[in-house]
């Protein structure tokens, strides 16, 4: 969301936070969980050292089907899902709550217009 717009209640800013940063967290993990997936197996796992990456995610693929690229990604799916949500949620809720507020919107002095 950007801030150049009015803002709304500081409670609805942080629901709209909260589902933006699930939707992110979420995303996050399902396409990145595979690459992952993918790079422990060429890492840790014997038979799968000296071949690359397309290699072990077609033999990932034809041995365990394509959810043995999404194995194990239930604990990080839930984590970052938690973790995102709560980040954007209290940053745009206080960002909101103090935006009424004159004296944050004053530039930092010596930073050509940043403001805090």
């Amino acid at each position: 969301m950007t801030h150049s717009e009015k803002r709304k209640h500081w409670f609805k800013e942080g629901a709209i936070g909260l589902s933006v940063g699930i939707l992110y967290g979420t995303t996050s993990v399902l396409v990145g969980h595979p690459l992952d997936t993918i790079k422990t197996k060429m890492q840790a796992q014997k038979g799968f050292e000296s071949s690359g990456m397309l290699r072990t995610m077609i033999r990932t693929v034809q041995r365990e089907g394509i959810i043995g690229l999404y194995r194990g990604c239930v604990p990080p799916l839930w984590g970052s899902g938690i973790y995102r949500s709560t980040q954007f949620a209290v940053f745009e809720g206080v960002y909101t709550y103090l935006d009424r507020y004159p004296n944050t919107k004053a530039e930092i002095p010596g930073t050509y217009g940043l403001q805090p």
